[in-house]
């Protein structure tokens, strides 16, 4: 399956994961912001594996400390905490893992339905 589709306003094209992100924060991503499906497999638009940073620098960043395997997430702490740290060392301003539980069965929900309304499934 595709992860791009092309909208019927002005034949653009937009990634299947943005599409999702931004129904989930409620507002339409930077086109600076960077999406990262952090399993490396780019057709798994689950949020648990998304990851939006607020630029390129920020993303190269972060896959240079993850290569070099000083990036650990944090455990303990909450995810308030975590998110403000996140954004503050790396540039993340989603982090799909952060969401888990019933708050992930209904981002999932809501993924299939974005990829239903757009006919991608049926």
């Amino acid at each position: 399956m595709s992860d791009k589709i092309v909208t019927s306003s002005e034949n653009e094209t937009m990634d299947i994961p943005r599409l999702i992100i931004e129904r989930h924060l409620k507002r339409k991503l930077k086109e600076t912001e960077i999406m990262h499906h952090l399993n490396g497999v780019n057709d798994d638009d689950r949020t648990a594996n998304l990851a939006v940073f607020i630029d390129s620098d920020n993303h190269t960043k972060f896959l240079k400390t993850k290569r070099k395997s000083k990036y650990v997430p944090e455990v303990g702490r909450t995810k308030k905490l975590i998110q403000a740290n996140m954004l503050e060392k790396y540039g993340i301003v989603f982090y799909g893992p952060l969401f888990t539980d019933e708050r992930e069965k209904m981002l999932k929900l809501m993924a299939e339905r974005t990829k239903r309304e757009l006919g991608l499934i049926s």
